[in-house]
């Protein structure tokens, strides 16, 4: 039985010179999977009329479904309409639900529409309007043959929304249900690296064929994405499929113990996502004393809604002084070790546990270059340490990577170490 495929083509001059990356066709191609159609090819294509013309009807020729961002605007470069137009002999008309689209968008923002501005409603000839809930392009559909075509903006948020919102129901409604869908589910770890990773998993996974293994290794730590198509007589296009395993769940038990000392979330929860359930299950509060990191892992806690339940407070002591006033460290500690220490780092989570009076006390003092390094002290050394009712303990870690990398590493090793204290302490 053959399948639907597509193709995929963000459009937009500036996408080629490296001024934007294309973030929407990862998300597209999740859409599309879900779908139970498989991505064949991606491009990017510049502003070119005669070559977006080209490349769409090269496409239509060979998939059921095409689905292309950008060039929607109203500006002179956005010039996909016409491109559409001309590949599938559809004229232009101006479409008066886009442009009631259009005014209601730009009501809400309090500006007029202008002529230039209304050339957003200008849409092929049959084409079904797909509506834009959070800009001002309208998207359009249209099936050309065996080929299924949706046309969206490249605005990221927009392309993504409207993507999730239109590209299920369509292809529902168009494309014969065949069962097909996409399994998907991820592993993230932290403190192992990629190779021991694979090391570790490539035994268990001989027995299951059909089953894809991808690896990303990121500042995060590693990402370990389990894939494969599977076919379920039950399944409806769009439906999603996370978290059961197609060959039963004992793979995913194996894996689980064998990642276990790395394994900190499953799917996309974040470490600092995690980190806020273990504290707020346990109604603890935390404190947090930042050097190098500048006051990175209090940022990334406090975007978790809810945050302001366990984080009382982070200190940003930059300084030795910082150290001593806020802190309490003593000079002599501070003269004796530096400040880059396993024992400052210590000094540092104990004084603002102390201070604070919260349950647990977190500290990081490091070197995120690119200077300020030594043969013993060298770039990308972090210490960091914890004090809570399991007692004090201090960890020292070799980063490596530019300044950013170094700091974001420190934070996640950081809130890592507060995940693995609680989880073990417990135990």
């Amino acid at each position: 039985m053959k399948y639907p495929s597509a193709h995929i083509i963000a459009i937009g001059s500036e996408l080629l010179h490296g001024g934007r990356v294309d973030s929407n066709s990862l998300f597209i191609a999740d859409v599309l999977a879900q779908c139970g159609v498989e991505v064949k090819q991606k491009a990017a294509i510049g502003d070119h009329p005669e070559e977006i013309r080209s490349l769409l009807v090269s496409s239509a020729k060979r998939v059921e479904v095409i689905v292309t961002t950008g060039g929607l605007g109203s500006t002179l470069d956005d010039c996909t309409r016409e491109a559409f137009a001309a590949a599938f002999g559809r004229k232009l008309r101006l479409r008066q639900k886009a442009l009631e689209m259009v005014r209601a968008q730009l009501h809400k923002r309090g500006r007029p529409v202008t002529p230039l501005i209304a050339r957003q409603a200008l849409l092929p000839a049959g084409a079904t309007i797909l509506d834009n809930s959070v800009g001002t392009a309208p998207g359009f559909y249209l099936q050309v043959g065996k080929t299924h075509l949706f046309i969206l903006p490249g605005v990221p948020r927009e392309a993504r929304e409207m993507a999730r919102v239109h590209i299920p129901v369509l292809l529902h409604k168009k494309l014969m249900s065949n069962g097909r869908l996409f399994w998907t589910h991820s592993f993230n770890t932290f403190g192992i690296a990629e190779t021991d990773v694979q090391g570790h998993l490539m035994p268990l996974l001989k027995n299951y064929p059909s089953i894809r293994i991808g690896l990303l290794a990121s500042t995060k730590g590693v990402k370990v994405t389990l894939s494969c198509w599977r076919i379920e007589k039950s399944g409806r296009p769009g439906s999603k499929r996370l978290g059961s395993f197609p060959e039963g769940t004992e793979l995913g038990k194996h894996i689980q113990s064998v990642l276990g000392p790395w394994l900190f979330a499953e799917g996309e929860e974040e470490i600092e996502e995690v980190v806020g359930r273990l504290l707020a299950s346990r109604s603890f509060t935390l404190a947090v004393a930042e050097s190098c990191t500048g006051g990175l892992v209090t940022h990334r806690l406090t975007e978790i809604p809810g945050s302001s339940a366990y984080v009382d407070r982070g200190i940003v002591s930059y300084s030795n002084q910082a150290k001593q006033q806020l802190l309490g460290v003593r000079p002599s500690v501070l003269r004796q070790f530096g400040a880059v220490s396993l024992q400052v780092a210590q000094a540092m989570a104990t004084g603002i546990k102390k201070g604070s009076g919260v349950d647990i006390g977190l500290s990081i003092t490091g070197i995120a270059g690119p200077g300020g390094g030594s043969k013993s002290k060298p770039v990308g050394m972090v210490c960091m340490a914890i004090d809570g009712p399991w007692g004090a303990q201090a960890r020292q870690f070799q980063f490596w990577g530019n300044r950013s990398e170094i700091k974001f590493r420190s934070s996640q090793a950081a809130l890592n170490l507060v995940r693995g204290y609680i989880v073990n302490g417990e135990k």
